[in-house]
């Protein structure tokens, strides 16, 4: 069994490998069909980790198996897409009914209280909510994500779970890698109104001077600061560590995570982008891909 999540791939996914034997009298038969909902519980049989449904399902005679992959709800957001015009609406609000019209249940959204205008065309379901709370979060500096639990649709603030045991390498850790990288960063821009005429621009000296121009353009748009907007274009330097250990079922994608691990200099909160925990041969292990800053996952019209 496998169980996983990243911040690009939206959904959570839940891989079970089934022992397929139907000459077998004395191994019972599963009858799982496609879209059927599958759970994932703790060993206590009562907290849920998982809430999905059945996408896919492979039997292969020569190894005597069915592999079964299960996504969790967002699946059906990044799975089907949609055309607006929204007009003085919320992110909240603008959530709440493309959720509404696709029938996908809602639990919490955060609340922003802003307004703003927001026109897509064929995009997803997922890329619209993400559109909306990134319009938010260039006003107002706070960063979402959204998650399923227990069968909603949850939009929350990043930034307020921690998981409750410290991943060390005296403890947990078996192994360890680090990667930094300037391929994805942004350190001025350029700011035009909406005939291309020049109104400023911004930039982060320090990037500047060390790395050179790494350089974007963006257009001003009714309601929004400009310098604000355009600053929350910057990225920095990448640095990412993959850690493999000992399995901790808290551990999940959009967690943040105590480390200490003198091999990669890592030693404090972290934040963790892609997780996979699996279950093989009565021993559980888990893959982490943290960075030392929690990144939205921004949607631009």
């Amino acid at each position: 069994m496998s169980w996983g999540g990243s911040k690009t791939e939206v959904a959570r996914k839940l891989e079970l490998h089934i022992v397929n034997a139907p000459l077998d009298k004395n191994i019972t038969p599963l009858t799982i069909n496609l879209a059927d909902p599958v759970y994932l519980f703790e060993d206590d049989g009562k907290t849920e980790l998982f809430r999905g449904y059945v996408v896919e399902r492979e039997a292969s005679s020569t190894t005597g198996t069915v592999t079964y992959t299960c996504y969790d709800l967002l699946f059906y957001t990044i799975k089907s897409n949609a055309t607006y015009n929204f007009s003085s609406k919320t992110a909240e609000a603008i959530t709440q009914m493309v959720c509404d019209d696709m029938e996908i249940p809602v639990g919490s959204l955060a609340q922003t209280g802003l307004t703003q205008k927001l026109i897509v065309q064929n995009v997803s379901i997922y890329e619209i909510i993400m559109r909306a709370y990134t319009q938010a979060y260039q006003q107002n500096g706070v960063s979402y994500r959204v998650v399923a639990k227990k069968g909603y649709l949850n939009v929350e603030e990043m930034g307020k779970v921690v998981c409750s045991i410290e991943i060390t390498e005296d403890s947990n850790i078996t192994s360890s890698n680090y990667k930094e990288s300037i391929t994805n960063m942004v350190n001025k821009v350029r700011i035009y109104d909406g005939e291309g005429k020049p109104q400023g621009v911004v930039q982060n000296d320090a990037d500047v001077k060390k790395y050179g121009i790494f350089q974007q353009t963006y257009t001003k748009e009714e309601g929004k600061d400009a310098t604000t907007t355009a600053k929350s274009m910057f990225k920095t330097v990448e640095k990412t560590f993959t850690l493999e250990c000992v399995n901790l079922n808290e551990a999940v994608t959009g967690a943040g995570a105590v480390v200490r691990d003198s091999s990669t200099g890592l030693s404090g909160v972290v934040w963790i982008d892609a997780d996979t925990h699996t279950w093989q041969n009565g021993v559980a292990t888990m893959s982490l891909t943290v960075t030392l800053k929690q990144m939205m996952d921004t949607k631009e019209g």
